[in-house]
Parts: structure tokens; C-alpha cells; sequence
């Protein structure tokens, strides 16, 4: 299943307190930072997942595998803090670290999460689609 980051996923990441700093830091914009911020990761993570050929992706520009969904979140939660000058935390550090070190082994075809599947269509199996190599292999 894919589906877009919610408000709800950023607030189970950060604190409500976090969330409202961040608007108000970004309130000369006029729009809401925080949607920004969604649009932004979102597109960040579908360009990992771009990068694997098992990997189907959801024609909805800012729809996300599932099991990316929490990751993406860390990765947004450290940009937040990042933004507004704050020092951030050894557990935030890692949790970025390990949602790009996860976005990265999906880049590489090393972890497939769902594909995306129209409504009645079932995921494609990413074992039985062809995959290209460009490195020489000896036979």
C-alpha cells in the first residue's frame, strides 16, 4: 500500500511544541512549512526509489511505499530541528542516519518495499521482474 505522509506522522516523530516552532519560524512564507516539508521528503524518497528497477512507483507525486513512511519521517524531523537553529540529539542523528542508510540499500535493489498496484491489481512480484546490470560478469 502507498500512501502520503500526514500531519499525524510528523506529530507521532516530533512534538506538537516542535511543530508549532517550526511554523512560526517559517511564518513570512505564508504557506505552511510543514506541508512543504512533506512535499519535499516525500520527493526525496521517491528519488531513492526511482533508482530500483523491482520498484513500481505510485503515479501520486507525493505517495509513499508504507514501510517508508516512518523513516521519512525521521528524515524530516531532523530537517525541522535543522531549520530552526536547534542542536539536535544523538537519537535524531541516528535515526536520520539509518532512514538514509535505508532509502540508500532500496536505491541499490538491496530491500524492495511494496510496489505500487492500482486499486484491483495486485503488487508486481519484484522476483520476477528482469533486472539490468552494466557490470561485466564472467560466465
Amino acid at each position: 500500500m502507498w500512501r502520503t505522509i500526514t500531519l499525524d506522522d510528523i506529530a507521532a516523530t516530533l512534538s506538537q511544541a516542535e511543530l508549532d516552532a517550526f511554523r512560526r519560524s517559517a511564518a513570512d512564507t505564508g504557506a505552511d512549512p510543514v506541508e512543504a516539508l512533506i512535499a519535499r521528503t516525500a520527493e526525496t524518497v521517491r528519488g531513492f526509489c526511482r533508482s530500483n528497477p523491482a520498484l513500481r512507483l505510485s503515479p501520486a507525486p507525493s505517495s509513499l511505499p508504507v514501510a517508508l513512511i516512518s523513516p521519512a519521517c525521521d528524515y524530516a524531523a531532523f530537517d525541522i530541528l535543522k531549520r530552526m537553529n536547534l542542536p539536535v540529539k544523538e537519537p535524531r542523528q541516528r535515526a536520520r542516519d539509518a532512514a538514509v542508510a535505508l532509502f540508500q540499500r532500496v536505491a541499490e535493489g538491496k530491500f524492495t518495499p511494496e510496489s505500487y498496484a492500482a486499486p484491483g491489481e495486485s503488487p508486481p512480484d519484484p522476483h520476477t521482474l528482469p533486472v539490468y546490470s552494466s557490470e561485466p560478469r564472467l560466465l
